[in-house]
């Protein structure tokens, strides 16, 4: 996660600085700057997670790049495309090369999370992931075009907002483009047994990518299937695993939660808080949201809170979102009798992902300065939940994740752990509630 921010106008530093200043929670790093002939670019990156450099200029200043994310496949890519080059590049030079090699067409074949900004000569470039897992907000103040990370980041400075639509890519001087649909290749699945076995041997490959030696790392743990399923996956890969929940006293999801942690012989820590907490916190909440939805809100309260205490103990986390969507989770969608109503129901769902469980969780880690992976949202694992029957997902009154196939979590469990593992002794630290302190603020 890092924030990143531009004008379509050169010698900008200063403005950058001050766009970048109103998302600093999204970095830890002093912001950089560069500008070229028809642009000024800026970054705040998280380079405790995100190692490499995010903000490159070549030597000439006609070409740069400006990115917040990563990509999945860059080293097939880069197989395939440039033959021979250096494996050791970054993966922001190994863009620009791509760049150079396919012009926009490479954003119909790179895969992976990023918001991304290209200066390429007089015109300036911008695309975001299929999915919208990171964030991008443009505008426009006298016919200029500014973009950042977060809103907030261009209150103020520009005409009227807009939300840059994932799975596309927009070229300054010709409009906005959709990348070329995403359209899984037919597999043969012997039954809805086969397909989630399948989709178990696959999740441990996209959940310890995204651990790239980053081991003081946590998950979220909600107490439901997707986020322990995530926290039993990556469990064998850590020495230490940090899991988190957060919630009123009484609440089912926190002794769900402490059953996983004990199981898989994690350290775990709740954040157990009451109404009052809510009324201290419910303003910062939207602040950082973005939003006024009520459900969204109700739901970012206690993201915010998981992740204010996840903060105080690991600089990464996993989440289990995207699991819902992907294979038909939300309760309403039990009552669906056809696999084509069904199908678009899952399709809807994935495609407001962007905007509101995705929006938590980005907003929600990074106003603690933390980065959230969701492994769901892998593109292998996204590619093969669409190849599925609809039909299949929904079993009786369950959900195939959470029926006979999948839902066995505890087998999945014991099967990722490592044979004579100590198990947690079951006492949690409870980080209660503590006095959280909030300046009025508004966007």
């Amino acid at each position: 996660m890092s924030g990143i921010a531009g004008v379509l106008k050169a010698k900008r530093t200063e403005f950058i600085h001050g766009v970048l200043d109103r998302i600093s929670h999204r970095g830890d790093t002093p912001a950089k700057v560069i500008t070229g002939g028809q642009a000024t670019l800026g970054l705040i990156q998280l380079a405790s997670i995100e190692k490499e450099e995010r903000l490159l200029s070549e030597a000439d200043g006609e070409q740069a790049v400006v990115l917040d994310g990563w990509f999945s496949n860059l080293d097939q890519l880069q197989k395939d495309v440039l033959p021979g080059q250096s494996a050791e590049l970054m993966q922001t030079e190994v863009f620009l090369d791509l760049y150079r090699e396919l012009g926009v067409r490479v954003f119909n074949v790179i895969e992976g999370e990023y918001a991304l900004a290209v200066l390429d000569g007089s015109r300036i470039v911008l695309a975001r992931d299929r999915l919208g897992i990171r964030p991008l907000y443009y505008g426009f103040r006298e016919g200029v075009l500014i973009f950042a990370s977060e809103m907030k980041a261009l209150a103020g400075e520009v005409d009227r907002i807009r939300e840059f639509p994932p799975g596309h890519y927009f070229i300054a001087d010709q409009g906005l483009f959709p990348y070329e649909p995403f359209l899984p290749e037919p597999i043969r699945l012997n039954g809805a047994l086969d397909s989630a076995q399948t989709l178990g041997r696959m999740l441990p490959r996209a959940a310890a990518e995204r651990l790239d030696g980053n081991n003081l790392c946590g998950v979220w743990l909600s107490g439901g299937v997707d986020s322990s399923v995530v926290a039993a996956l990556i469990r064998p890969y850590i020495d230490t695993l940090y899991t988190f929940s957060a919630g009123m006293e009484g609440g089912s999801d926190l002794e769900f939660a402490r059953m996983v942690a004990r199981h898989l012989g994690t350290k775990h820590y709740e954040r157990i808080y009451t109404m009052r907490d809510v009324e201290h916190v419910i303003e910062k909440v939207v602040y950082m949201l973005e939003s006024y939805d009520a459900p969204l809100v109700r739901s970012a309260i206690s993201n915010y809170l998981v992740a204010e205490l996840a903060a105080e103990h690991v600089p990464f986390v996993f989440s289990g979102e995207g699991g819902d969507e992907l294979f038909a989770g939300y309760a309403y969608q039990k009552d669906y009798r056809g696999d084509v109503e069904l199908t678009l129901s899952i399709q809807e769902a994935i495609t407001a992902l962007h905007n509101t469980a995705l929006q938590r969780v980005d907003r929600s880690a990074a106003a603690h300065g933390t980065y959230a992976a969701v492994p769901f949202l892998h593109a292998d694992i996204v590619r093969f939940a669409l190849t599925i029957p609809a039909i299949w997902k929904i079993r009786g009154r369950k959900r195939l994740i959470n029926g006979r196939c999948g839902g066995r979590w505890k087998e999945l469990c014991r099967m990722r752990l490592s044979g004579g593992q100590k198990r947690n002794s079951g006492k949690v630290p409870a980080a209660r509630s503590r006095s959280l302190t909030m300046r009025q603020q508004g966007i």
